[in-house]
C-alpha cells in the first residue's frame, strides 16, 4: 500500500526528445550542475514585451548566464548524447512557441553535461549531407519548378541515372565559357531524355555535382538529384543549386 502511494506521489518522468544527440555544430547552454540549469530555464528564458515579443529577451538571457554560471556553447567535446530529459519550458514567440529542454547527457569525451537546448531546433537540425543541402534550398524537402525563385537550370530526367549521367559528363567544364557550358549541358540533357521541369518534386538523394565559373560573383552549381514527383513517380533532376 505504501509503495503504491509513493508511486502515485512521484512525478511522471519527462519523455525523451525525438533526437537524443545534440550535434557539435548545434548550440546548447551548458551549466555547472542541474540546479543551475533549472534556475536558468525557469527564470531567464522569456520574450520581449509587446510589441517587440518576437525574440528572446537577449539581455535577460545573458544576465541569467552570469547569475547561474551557465555558458552558451560552453566546454564540450563533440556531440552530446542526451540520457535524461529533466524539464521543459515553452517560450511563446510571436510566430509560435519554442520548447526548451533541460537535459542530462554526456559528450564524446564522456564528460557529464547539465544543459539546456532548444528541443524544436535540435530536432530539426540537419544531420546528413542531404538534409543540410535541403535546409538551404528547399521548402520541407520539396523543389518547385513553378516558383518564381526556381533557378533557370532545372531539368526533369526520366531516371535518376539519366540525371547523374548528364552531370558526370559535365566534369572538367568549370573554367569553360558559359556559352560552351550551356550548349554542352543542353545537348547532354536532350540526349538523356531530360526536359525543362514544370512540377513540384520531393528530393530523395544527392547524386553528384559539376560547376562552372560563369563570371564575377557568378557560379553554376549543377546537381544531380533523385526525386519523386507528385504522382509518386521516381525521376531524376538536374538543378542549379548555387546560392549566389
Amino acid at each position: 500500500m505504501l509503495l503504491a502511494l509513493l508511486m502515485l506521489a512521484a512525478p511522471a518522468a519527462e519523455p525523451l526528445p525525438e533526437h537524443l544527440d545534440i550535434p557539435a555544430e548545434h548550440s546548447t547552454v551548458i551549466c555547472p550542475d542541474q540546479l543551475s540549469a533549472q534556475n536558468m530555464i525557469d527564470q531567464y528564458y522569456r520574450v520581449r514585451p509587446a510589441p517587440n515579443n518576437h525574440t528572446i529577451d537577449v539581455e535577460h538571457f545573458f544576465e541569467g548566464l552570469r547569475a547561474t554560471g551557465c555558458s552558451q556553447d560552453g566546454a564540450r567535446k563533440g556531440a552530446i548524447t542526451i540520457s535524461e530529459a529533466k524539464s521543459r519550458a515553452i517560450v511563446d514567440l510571436a510566430n509560435g512557441t519554442e520548447r526548451m529542454l533541460r537535459y542530462e547527457g554526456k559528450d564524446e569525451a564522456g564528460t557529464r553535461i547539465a544543459g539546456i537546448v532548444s528541443e524544436d531546433g535540435n530536432n530539426s537540425f540537419p544531420r546528413t549531407d542531404l538534409a543540410r543541402w535541403l535546409s538551404a534550398r528547399s521548402e520541407d524537402g520539396w523543389l518547385d519548378a513553378r516558383s518564381s525563385e526556381a533557378p533557370s537550370i532545372f531539368y526533369r530526367c526520366p531516371t535518376a541515372e539519366a540525371a547523374k549521367t548528364v552531370i558526370d559528363g559535365m566534369a572538367g567544364m568549370e573554367k569553360a565559357k558559359e556559352t560552351a557550358f550551356s550548349q554542352k549541358l543542353q545537348k547532354a540533357a536532350a540526349q538523356s531524355g531530360c526536359r525543362t521541369a514544370n512540377d513540384r518534386y520531393m528530393i530523395t538523394g544527392l547524386l553528384g555535382s559539376a560547376g562552372n565559373e560563369c563570371g564575377f560573383e557568378c557560379y553554376i552549381d549543377l546537381t544531380a538529384l533523385s526525386a519523386v514527383d507528385r504522382s509518386g513517380q521516381t525521376v531524376g533532376l538536374i538543378y542549379d543549386a548555387a546560392l549566389m
